[in-house]
């Protein structure tokens, strides 16, 4: 790489793939037809772009492009000061320093950028509490806090403004990856006080994304408000463990409290199989190898196969999306392995049926005997939002498979699972409905809240006579 020596930047600076062309000038005059290229970078001292050619540093150059949602074509002069060639490619990075700009060209870009910094924009919903970040077409941004979306005091997204945004925190290959399948989850991390699992798509062709916000600090079990019966249900030695819920309930949460507490407790190695990974793992007791699917492996069917060879003694799969994962994570389990997963499910009995109904027909019965055999207990878990503070809490069921369950099971008879569980209190089981009543009754939520998890609630009952507990 070569550049010229250079003042610090005055101006923010944003990815971009804005449209340009340019050619070279010696003392004001043409030298080389038009060029056409994109902007990598932009800021309001100069830009970054792709070329195919060698363009000698301290070169004049006449560039053109549109900033994003206008229609005015800027005309700069700019002096080359940085020159890289691109890995395996024949192409090369070229650094523009702008030279003559107008003033007010100057400040239309300057703006576009504050309007353009994704930064900004993940550094308020990390103040604000946000659990979420929508970039979404023909709105503003618009956060999420304790549920309620709440749109942002600024200019509303257009197509160029969303590609520009959520393009500014890609890597060259992570914007092929997405253009080719349209799809893209990943982590991303500011700082490192800050972190947020992306997923990025394509709503009726236009680049949207949201960014869920994801806490640096591990919380433990108890923090998090989950019942015991989960830290019990972690310190299994075999079997399979699912925790189930809505998106949004805080799944990989309790799932990373659980390896947390594992390698706090027990020499182990602990293979996590995460798309994208969330939380990072310090080894305490265990060593915990956390691989991401599509950068680490393809697939979490494929990884977990293959992670029966590293010596494992905990898995971590990050979701149960289809039959041949449930199989791998069985065979896991059946050779002496403890599987923690998760499951999009809205209660215990709904997990089971998911699961038996992922495989076809002639193939369910065995399934089910399989599942009888190894399942050592499901959570089913929503967040709520609290009476009087702005943030939620965790609701739970809990089904811990006992003999009675595993008959249940094994004639995949699931819909009598629900008297287990509510009959399973000595076993620490419990019903969504016990949990949200607890809830309300200590006064944590409301009578509204709780009426759409309990219909049956006694409402008679008055909180602020209830004791204090937790759920």
């Amino acid at each position: 790489m070569f550049s010229e020596r250079t003042e610090n930047r005055k101006y923010n600076r944003i990815r971009s793939k804005i449209s340009l062309r340019y050619h070279r000038v010696i003392n004001k005059r043409v030298l080389s037809d038009f060029q056409k290229s994109f902007i990598k970078n932009i800021s309001a001292s100069g830009l970054l772009f792709e070329s195919r050619e060698i363009i000698p540093l301290g070169t004049k150059i006449k560039i053109f492009f549109v900033l994003p949602g206008q229609k005015k074509e800027i005309a700069a002069l700019g002096k080359v000061v940085r020159i890289e060639s691109l890995k395996l490619t024949t192409k090369y990075n070229i650094g523009i320093s702008f030279q003559e700009l107008e003033a007010k060209d100057r400040e239309e870009i300057r703006r576009r950028i504050e309007m353009m910094d994704l930064l900004r924009l993940l550094q308020l919903a990390h103040e604000n509490n946000a659990s979420d970040l929508h970039l979404t077409y023909g709105q503003p941004p618009i956060l999420r806090i304790s549920g309620h979306l709440h749109p942002l005091d600024m200019e509303k997204l257009d197509q160029e403004d969303l590609r520009t945004l959520i393009y500014s925190i890609l890597s060259d290959e992570q914007i092929r990856r997405f253009e080719k399948w349209k799809e893209l989850d990943l982590a991303f991390s500011p700082n490192p006080n800050i972190r947020f699992r992306v997923n990025i798509h394509q709503q009726r062709g236009n680049v949207e994304a949201v960014f869920r916000t994801i806490m640096p600090i591990i919380r433990s079990i108890p923090d998090l408000g989950l019942p015991k019966v989960v830290a019990d249900l972690a310190l299994k030695q075999k079997g399979i463990v699912i925790i189930a819920g809505p998106t949004g309930s805080g799944k990989t949460t309790t799932l990373s409290a659980m390896v947390d507490l594992i390698n706090r407790k027990r020499e182990a190695v602990i293979i996590c199989l995460e798309d994208p990974i969330e939380y990072i793992h310090k080894n305490f007791k265990s060593i915990v190898k956390q691989r991401e699917i599509g950068t680490d492996t393809l697939s979490f069917s494929l990884a977990l196969r293959c992670a029966l060879r590293q010596d494992p003694d905990v898995i971590l799969i990050g979701e149960l999306q289809d039959a041949e994962t449930v199989s791998a994570a069985i065979t896991a389990s059946e050779t002496g392995h403890l599987v923690l997963t998760s499951m999009h499910a809205p209660d215990c009995v709904q997990v089971m049926d998911r699961l038996v109904g992922m495989f076809p027909s002639h193939q369910r019965q065995q399934i089910s005997k399989q599942l009888s055999n190894c399942l050592q207990g499901i959570i089913a878990q929503a967040l709520l939002p609290r009476k009087q503070e702005k943030n939620r809490v965790v609701s739970t069921e809990a089904l811990i498979v006992t003999e009675a369950a595993r008959n249940i099971i094994r004639e995949n008879n699931t819909v009598q699972l629900r008297s287990i569980i509510e009959t399973g209190g000595k076993y620490k089981m419990h019903t969504m409905q016990e949990s949200v009543r607890k809830l309300y009754l200590h006064g944590i939520i409301s009578e509204e809240v709780a009426k759409e998890y309990c219909r049956d609630l006694n409402f008679d009952f008055r909180p602020e006579y209830a004791n204090t507990g937790s759920n």
